[in-house]
């Protein structure tokens, strides 16, 4: 199982505010008072720059979910290469569905796990990730006008190596006779949740109220 991993260069900072207000109003947000408000939000002045001509508010509340509007298009894009790819004939069941695609067809097999504006496409060989890799690249060039980091994006092998997302490792292992998932939190990861552990306890030792001890076991049970 081959994985393409692409990372966008900036995304907050290139956020194209007149495609994203498009595309707020293609999914059905048309209150132009609404939008009026969220395009000066967008053209906040902001200290020592001046007013943005694009991109959106690093670290404001709203700005997970400009990423997931901007970037459903993205998603609904990847889906129609493969997974909701519509067939003529009406199968009942997905399983058939993908073993006849997979038998007759040519189309790129793959699937998009997306966090805000980090995603991964999961694809079963390598030229196949190749292809979408280039493929999502210019789409999202053209479509988007947005461009992905070339440090950031790779194409990795889970069968060889584990890949990281969002504070996990994850790698593709043999059980039984199929691979399947294996996934870890990754070890910078464990050490501030380690060091956070410790603070708690610290507190706890410095005073054993109720409150800091429910705080470390809600830490404990959550992690």
């Amino acid at each position: 199982m081959a994985l393409s991993y692409i990372a966008k260069k900036g995304f907050f900072d290139n956020v194209d505010h007149g495609k994203l207000l498009k595309q707020m109003w293609t999914m059905g947000i048309q209150d132009k008072n609404l939008l009026c408000i969220i395009s000066a939000m967008l053209k906040a002045e902001i200290e020592g720059i001046g007013i943005p001509s694009k991109g959106v508010p690093q670290g404001g509340l709203c700005s997970p979910l400009f990423s997931n509007v901007v970037l459903n298009e993205l998603d609904w894009w990847i889906s129609d290469q493969w997974e909701s790819y519509e067939t003529s004939y009406p199968y009942k069941r997905n399983e058939g569905k993908i073993r006849a695609i997979r038998r007759g067809s040519k189309l790129k097999e793959c699937y998009i796990i997306r966090y805000c504006d980090d995603f991964k496409i999961m694809c079963p060989t390598r030229d196949v990730a190749e292809r979408m890799f280039v493929a999502a690249k210019l789409w999202l060039k053209e479509r988007l006008n947005l461009e992905i980091s070339p440090e950031k994006s790779k194409i990795t092998n889970l069968r060889k190596k584990s890949s990281e997302f969002l504070g996990f490792k994850i790698k593709a292992v043999v059980k039984g006779r199929k691979r399947v998932a294996n996934s870890n939190i990754k070890p910078s990861a464990v050490v501030k949740i380690i060091a956070k552990g410790k603070d708690l306890i610290k507190k706890i030792q410095k005073n054993s109220a109720d409150k800091n001890v429910s705080l470390y076991n809600s830490y404990v049970l959550g992690t």
